[in-house]
């Protein structure tokens, strides 16, 4: 049993809305909670890391990209029971939103996949409705980073 399921307490996780010229970076999860739905990049703050540490460090590693978060933008609660009703996982995840400062791509893992997505063009029907929902609050301020980096770079 991985120490993430079934946890004593809450784990405190952080994750990312990557926007780049190229639009929004998402990566198709290998694992579970989630395993096959497009999600946002980020994972566990370690012990000593702060969540910025934390999230610049976790986009690297799920995606190959570097990364600058610029605010905190929401908390989510994940709480999933299993069958039988017992806390399999519980992660208090705060949100950030984040500047790609590179764009080429790398998954951690052969079975991941990582993948930039037009503001207008997410896959919401293959993503978490939590992860969606977030996205669509803040499409406005996304799609404005978005096309601020386009502009930048033409």
């Amino acid at each position: 049993m991985d120490d993430r399921r079934y946890p004593l307490h809450p784990i405190l996780g952080v994750g990312g809305i990557v926007v780049g010229r190229q639009g929004v970076l998402l990566v198709k999860r290998h694992k579970e909670p989630g395993k096959g739905t497009w999600s946002l990049p980020g994972g566990a703050v370690e012990i000593g890391e702060t969540q910025e540490q934390a999230l610049i460090r976790e986009v690297r590693e799920e995606t190959g990209t570097e990364s600058k978060p610029i605010r905190l933008v929401g908390t989510a609660d994940i709480i999933l029971p299993d069958s039988a009703g017992l806390i399999e996982y519980h992660f208090v995840v705060n949100q950030y939103l984040v500047r790609a400062l590179t764009e080429d791509t790398k998954p951690e893992v052969p079975e991941a996949q990582v993948g930039w997505f037009q503001p207008g063009a997410l896959p919401k029907g293959k993503m978490n409705p939590g992860v969606a929902d977030l996205l669509e609050s803040m499409n406005d301020i996304v799609t404005s980073l978005f096309r601020e980096l386009r502009a930048v770079n033409e």
